[in-house]
């Protein structure tokens, strides 16, 4: 999954599962299962099975 406004630069691989971070600038390949953020990206933690699925982005109509 790549966040909004992320640039991957380069003929650069993002491994299967792996999450990139809205803003980040990806340098380096992204190895699998991982999450990268940062300006240049870095690997900050571990993904997930499913990473669209497991990111919140659903807005919650009460709090308008």
């Amino acid at each position: 999954m790549i966040g909004a406004g992320a640039k991957v630069l380069g003929n650069i691989e993002v491994g299967a599962c792996a999450r990139v971070a809205a803003g980040s600038v990806v340098l380096k390949p992204v190895p699998s299962c991982t999450t990268v953020a940062g300006v240049p990206a870095r690997v900050v933690g571990a993904g997930c099975a499913e990473p669209a699925r497991a990111m919140d982005q659903m807005l919650d109509p009460a709090e308008d």
